[in-house]
């Protein structure tokens, strides 16, 4: 018997046809203006998929244990020194960066700051190579922790320092390419293929890796595809050892940018293949929970769904989404485009439950399909900072938006409504875009909101996960309300 609108905290059948259609409320693909709202962070969102920098990865045990076992012995190791010879000793201060670039590897970046706030004075102080190192070692941070500006301004300024070699230039094209500036990027990379043929420090391999990437993003994917492969196939080469091919995260990552390629042109069976392989090699070289085993999650999923291989594709983005919700360097566009995902393929498999049988409990289908990522949006929410609302507000906005419905289809009205209205709340903040669209459906999901929650809480406003950076104390006891 179907409940009356208002009574309880249940779905009207035919209001929950209608979110799963997508019709009246906006539940298709985002209108253009979405895309607009996001698509100054694009080329940032694809260089959070692609961490490529030359000299990061040197030394950088491709065996998670191991790694986790020398960050010790070199925690300790430092700890010593700096008891016995004090910070600003050479050998300190050598153990210490073998500690940093073991940090780097394993994205422990929060670690990796501290240390660099208490190296600063001591290496500015003593200069030359020590200063060197200090600069190098905090662009490569800040490169992955998506601060690409910051990042290029101190390779720039290590050129300055040691004049331009192969691998630095590869460095200074990958951030140039990370902020969109492809002519530049492509500049360097062919300024490091001539400084290779002259001696000049670098990785051939990196520089052609980045190359190809630059063609990509340029639309050149044919073109690139081949350079790509080349890049792919010389850290094959240089990663065999008695004709046998070993495991490194550098191979994973050409596979990753060759499968993006395959993917690009429209060959998912040849994607599928290359980001499997990456996969698997992330996991046994830099652990389960790794950002780059996250993204490489995330993008096999995604290819899996294009293949019909729905539930296989979404256990992938699942898992790619707790991921990315506890890495320390959290990227909003990343987990925003996820949680997306998700909910549009749970609604296509949503759809073709309907067609396939009309005595099916949809509602309770629809419930137990969305409410798994409930507390996956929870530790997301956590994540958000005044400065997501400050520099990506339009991001933000459709973030809310996005788990807003994701928490109205399973049947959490309090919830979806907290969040619907947080997304409104940033939509009206955004000047420079026509939002009226999009503020439209969100009113729209509030009426729904509104008719299946019970009389009390939507007098009371409703109380949810709010993760509106301008909230302050009085979201938090809506927080704990739904842990």
């Amino acid at each position: 018997m179907q409940s009356r609108p208002g009574t309880a905290k249940v779905l009207d059948p035919n209001i929950a046809w209608l979110l799963v259609s997508g019709t009246d409320v906006g539940w298709v693909a985002p209108p253009p203006v979405t895309t607009h709202l996001h698509s100054k962070l694009e080329v940032q969102a694809a260089a959070a998929e692609e961490d490529v920098l030359t000299e990061s990865d040197d030394g950088i045990i491709s065996d998670p244990e191991e790694a986790l076992a020398q960050e010790d012995r070199l925690e300790t190791r430092v700890a010593a020194l700096k008891r016995k010879e004090g910070l600003a000793s050479d050998r300190t201060l050598k153990q210490a960066f073998k500690l940093m670039d073991c940090l780097i590897g394993q994205y422990k970046l929060n670690r990796t700051d501290e240390i660099l706030k208490e190296l600063e004075a001591v290496c500015m102080e003593k200069g030359h190579d020590w200063k060197v190192k200090y600069i190098q070692s905090t662009a490569f941070v800040r490169w992955k922790q998506y601060r690409f500006k910051d990042a290029l301004a101190l390779f720039l300024k290590q050129q300055d320092i040691v004049g331009a070699s192969a691998a630095l230039c590869e460095n200074i094209g990958h951030t140039y390419s990370s902020l969109g500036n492809l002519p530049e990027a492509e500049t360097y990379f062919e300024r490091a293929i001539e400084l290779l043929k002259r001696g000049s420090y670098g990785n051939r391999g990196g520089i052609y890796m980045g190359l190809g990437l630059v063609r990509d993003r340029m639309n050149k994917t044919r073109e690139a595809l081949p350079i790509l492969q080349q890049a792919l196939e010389h850290y094959q080469a240089e990663h065999t050892k008695d004709h046998v091919q070993l495991d490194s995260s550098i191979i994973a990552k050409a596979h990753m940018s060759v499968g993006k390629a395959h993917e690009k042109l429209g060959d998912p069976h040849k994607a599928a293949s290359h980001m499997a392989d990456a996969l698997a090699i992330f996991r046994r070289t830099v652990g389960h929970d790794s950002p780059l085993t996250a993204n490489a999650m995330a993008c096999l999923g995604k290819v899996k769904a294009v293949l019909g291989e729905i539930k296989e594709g979404l256990t992938l983005l699942k898992g790619a989404i707790r991921l990315e919700a506890s890495k320390d360097a959290f990227h909003l566009e990343t987990i925003w485009e996820l949680f997306s995902k998700v909910k549009d393929l749970h609604m296509d498999l949503a759809k073709e439950r309907q067609a396939a049988s009309a005595h099916t409990n949809h509602l309770a289908s629809l419930k137990a399909a969305y409410s798994q990522y409930t507390p996956l949006i929870k530790a997301a929410l956590a994540r958000i900072q005044p400065r997501h609302e400050k520099d990506e507000l339009g991001t933000l906005a459709v973030f809310y938006k996005t788990v807003g419905e994701i928490y109205m289809l399973a049947q959490d009205y309090t919830a979806g409504k907290t969040l619907i209205n947080d997304a409104l709340r940033c939509f009206h903040k955004i000047q420079d875009f026509d939002c009226s669209s999009l503020i439209e459906g969100c009113t729209m999901l509030l009426g729904v909101a509104d008719a299946n929650m019970p009389k009390a809480a939507v007098g009371a406003g409703g109380a949810g996960p709010s993760g509106g950076a301008a909230a302050g104390a009085a979201d938090s006891s809506r927080i704990e309300e739904l842990k």
